[in-house]
């Protein structure tokens, strides 16, 4: 295959995405928070928790082109651009002054303004002349290191408030120590009402069963990589062959899973007739790093079906351990 239909055929896969249950689950909260939002006439607000390399951060870039791409429209001595929908990572250290110009740059304001009332006041009225619909602010967990400490609670009141004023709902991304964040007494403070809809991307469980998240999403992938791609030979990604050493490469992280299924389809198009072969995957594990294989010194696609199998065993029986007997 030439490398430009190649390499197109690369960019199409990357831009595949899967909806498993839990990951429907978690756009369907977010949806449901814009559309209480416009019911109540009261930001009401999404919160999505989940460890590193859940898929996150892409739940949210979908959810954002779900209202389509900025543009601009005539108005009143000129153009104006509206921007639908806005997707911001958390400024570090993280100050509402940074947060506020941030956001302001994001918006094509870049005139500093060393007030914070100032910068809130004008990002209030930006929100509202570009028309946003709704904001994601993404890596939130950053409030929770411990340079941010003091400015924590203060922040958080400061997005209670911008909420109120501006009336649009404000979705929250982070890790899973965020948690803490809608803990209080009683769950009774303003930020834990506004942010009435949650949702926990986890790390894939390791199942064979034909309904369970993990092996529909490498189903939904092998059949768009064998749509895109036009490959032959009967070497599919749910194969009991593939997924155990996928696992065992990944621990069930999407990002390395998907990193490992790209790698393995690039080498195979390297080849004609294309065909997804068992040892494209061995070359693919050769050419990454992969810091959660649970056989660091092997190349999980040399083991034997049974030895990975016992790996994931080992795993799962450890991490059970660890949740049955948490760190005081």
């Amino acid at each position: 295959m030439p490398p430009e239909l190649r390499n197109k055929v690369l960019k199409a896969f990357a831009e595949q995405t899967v909806f498993f249950p839990s990951y429907q689950f978690a756009y369907s909260q977010l949806h449901k928070a814009m559309e209480a939002t416009e019911l109540r006439k009261t930001a009401s607000c999404a919160f999505l928790i989940g460890r590193s390399g859940s898929g996150k951060s892409r739940l949210c870039e979908l959810f954002i082109d779900a209202f389509g791409p900025p543009h601009e429209e005539p108005c009143e001595g000129g153009v104006i651009k509206i921007i639908p929908a806005l997707y911001c990572l958390v400024p570090a250290p993280v100050t509402i002054k940074g947060i506020c110009i941030t956001l302001l740059k994001e918006l094509g304001v870049y005139a500093p303004h060393p007030n914070v009332h100032a910068l809130n006041v004008l990002l209030v009225e930006r929100l509202k002349k570009c028309r946003v619909k709704v904001l994601i602010l993404d890596e939130i967990q950053r409030l929770l290191k411990p340079d941010a400490e003091k400015a924590r609670d203060v922040t958080l009141d400061w997005l209670v408030a911008l909420l109120t004023i501006s009336g649009i709902p404000i979705m929250l991304s982070g890790t899973e120590e965020c948690e803490s964040l809608l803990k209080d007494a009683g769950g009774q403070s303003p930020f834990t009402r506004r942010y009435c809809y949650s949702a926990r991307l986890e790390h894939f469980q390791f199942s064979e069963l034909a309904n369970s998240d993990y092996y529909l999403t490498l189903k939904g992938l092998d059949q768009q990589l064998y749509r895109l791609a036009n490959f032959t030979g009967d070497i599919h990604l749910q194969d009991l062959s593939i997924m155990a050493p996928l696992y065992v490469a990944s621990v069930g992280n999407l990002e390395y899973l998907r990193q490992i299924i790209h790698e393995a389809a690039s080498i195979a198009l390297t080849r004609t007739p294309h065909a997804l072969k068992r040892v494209d995957f061995v070359d693919a594990c050769c050419c990454l790093t992969l810091p959660k294989n649970l056989k660091k010194s092997s190349n999980p696609f040399n083991l034997s079906l049974s030895e990975s199998l016992e790996l994931i065993e080992k795993y799962n029986d450890e991490q059970a351990y660890l949740r049955s007997h948490p760190a005081r």
